[in-house]
């Protein structure tokens, strides 16, 4: 045990740091996959936004069913290719954000159980 109130303080102090530390590098991680999945949002925003004045345009002089059905399968397929990327994209994201957070949180175990043994 410690027995002077200075080594006492030096350690709380230590152990404080070291959680504040390790909180402040998690919680700027979540935020930066957060901003990531936005980026990703906003993206895929108007790329459907392209996509459905694309769709609407064709759409408008379409004088044969033939040709609209044509033209709905078409867009259809890009729209499903669209969601596919997406999945991969939001896949990705999530697998970067989650191996930063596993790296962060052995590190601040680490530094948390040296502190305490010091």
């Amino acid at each position: 045990m410690y027995t002077l109130p200075a080594e006492l303080l030096y350690v709380t102090r230590t152990a404080l740091e070291t959680q504040l530390a390790g909180a402040n590098a998690l919680t700027r991680a979540a935020f930066d996959g957060s901003a990531s999945l936005i980026d990703l949002n906003l993206q895929l925003a108007r790329e459907q936004l392209t996509a459905a004045t694309a769709a609407s345009n064709q759409l408008l002089f379409v004088r044969d069913a033939q040709d609209f059905v044509g033209i709905a399968a078409v867009h259809s397929q890009q729209a499903l290719d669209r969601a596919k990327a997406y999945g991969r994209r939001v896949a990705g994201v999530a697998s970067d954000l989650n191996t930063s957070l596993n790296e962060l949180g052995n590190d601040f175990a680490g530094t948390l159980s040296r502190t305490s043994i010091e």
